[in-house]
C-alpha cells in the first residue's frame, strides 16, 4: 500500500439527521427521524466504505435505549459516492415519542475489510478501523422532539481531521470527528483559490507536486470559529476543512464550507494541506496559509435564515 505518514484526506461526511411529525394519521405526542448520509470525493481515496448496522436513541430519565426501525440493514456505504443531493437514507421517518432525548448513537460494523475499507488510487484496498467503544458512534446529545414539530440537524463528519494511517499496521484509523448543523438555518460561503495563486513562486503551491506526496493532498480550506489569526493558532483548532477543487478545469480551485448562521468565521486557504498530519510537526502555519487577494478572511452569519451560498475570501 501506499505508505502516507500522518496523512489527513480532505472530505467531509454529515449525516442528516431529520425529526419532525409524522404524516397520515400519525400520534399527536409523536415525533419522526430520519436519518441519511452524504461525502465528497477525495485526493489519494477513490472509496472509503464504512457498514451501519443499527441506530439507537435514549429517552431522558430511567427508560431505555431503543432500536429505530432502519431501510435496510446492515447497508455498506461508499462516503465518496454520495452527496447532499445523492444521500444514503438510513432510518426514514421512523415514529418516536416527542420529548427530550440523551443521545442518538450509530452501530457500525469494521470486522473485517469487507465491512469496512478504502481503496486507493492506486488499486490498493486498505481495512480501516473506526475508532469508537462497543462500535457505537455517538451522534448527537440532549436533544428535544416536539409533538409534531421538526428539528432538522446534518451531523457533519470531517473526515480529514478523523482519517490517519495507523503506520506498520497496515490499516487507516477512522475517528468519529463530528459536529452538528441545523438543516434548516444553516448556509454555506464560496470562493475560490485562483490559479494565479496556484503558479506563484513565492507559495510554492506546485513543488515537487509530480512526486512528493506531500503534495497530493493540496488545496485546502481551513475554516476556524471566532476572529483568530490562522498564523498564530495554526490548524490544530480548526474548526473544519473542505477541499478546493477545480471543478470546470480553468485553474481556479473553488470551495464550498457549510456553517451555521449567527457565528463569526476566519477563513483561510492552503495549497499544502498534504502536510498537515497528526500533531502538525514542522509544520510553520506563517507560510502554510495564503494570503487572500479578495474579501475579507473573516465571515459572519448575520441571520439564521441565511442559507444560501454567501461570498467568502478568493486567495
Amino acid at each position: 500500500m501506499n505508505t502516507r505518514k500522518g496523512i489527513r484526506v480532505t472530505t467531509i461526511a454529515a449525516l442528516a439527521a431529520v425529526m419532525g411529525a409524522c404524516s397520515g394519521g400519525s400520534d399527536s405526542n409523536n415525533g419522526a427521524i430520519s436519518v441519511s448520509l452524504m461525502d465528497r470525493p477525495v485526493d489519494g481515496i477513490v472509496e472509503l466504505n464504512i457498514t451501519v448496522t443499527e441506530f439507537w436513541i435514549k429517552p431522558q430519565g430511567s427508560g431505555p435505549a431503543f432500536q429505530l426501525d432502519m431501510v435496510e440493514t446492515p447497508v455498506t456505504v461508499n462516503l465518496l459516492e454520495l452527496s447532499v443531493d445523492d444521500p444514503a437514507i438510513f432510518v426514514d421517518r421512523a415514529n418516536i415519542p416527542a420529548g427530550t432525548y440523551n443521545w442518538l448513537e450509530m452501530t457500525v460494523d469494521d470486522a473485517s475489510s469487507s465491512a469496512a475499507h478504502a481503496m486507493t488510487d492506486d488499486g490498493m484496498m486498505v481495512e480501516v478501523d473506526i475508532d469508537v467503544p462497543s462500535d457505537r458512534v455517538r451522534l448527537i446529545n440532549n436533544f428535544e422532539v416536539e409533538p409534531n414539530d421538526s428539528v432538522r440537524l446534518l451531523f457533519d463528519w470531517d473526515v480529514r481531521k478523523g482519517l490517519t494511517e495507523a503506520v506498520g499496521r497496515g490499516l487507516y484509523i477512522l475517528k468519529p470527528v463530528i459536529r452538528v448543523l441545523d438543516v434548516e438555518e444553516f448556509g454555506s460561503v464560496v470562493g475560490e483559490i485562483a490559479s494565479m495563486t496556484i503558479t506563484a513562486d513565492e507559495n510554492d503551491c506546485n513543488a515537487d507536486s509530480a512526486t512528493n506526496m506531500d503534495y497530493a493532498i493540496g488545496n485546502v480550506i481551513y475554516v476556524f470559529e471566532g476572529v483568530v489569526d490562522p498564523g498564530e493558532i495554526g490548524v490544530a483548532d480548526v474548526y473544519t476543512t473542505v477541499e478546493a477543487k477545480d471543478e470546470d478545469n480553468d485553474g481556479d480551485y473553488e470551495y464550498r464550507a457549510s456553517l451555521m448562521p449567527g457565528i463569526t468565521y476566519t477563513i483561510a486557504a492552503t495549497c499544502q494541506g498534504g502536510n498537515d498530519g497528526d500533531g502538525d510537526e514542522g509544520l510553520d502555519p506563517t507560510t502554510f496559509f495564503l494570503a487572500p487577494i479578495s474579501g475579507d478572511a473573516v465571515v459572519t452569519f448575520e441571520a439564521a435564515d441565511n442559507i444560501d451560498d454567501i461570498d467568502g475570501p478568493s486567495f
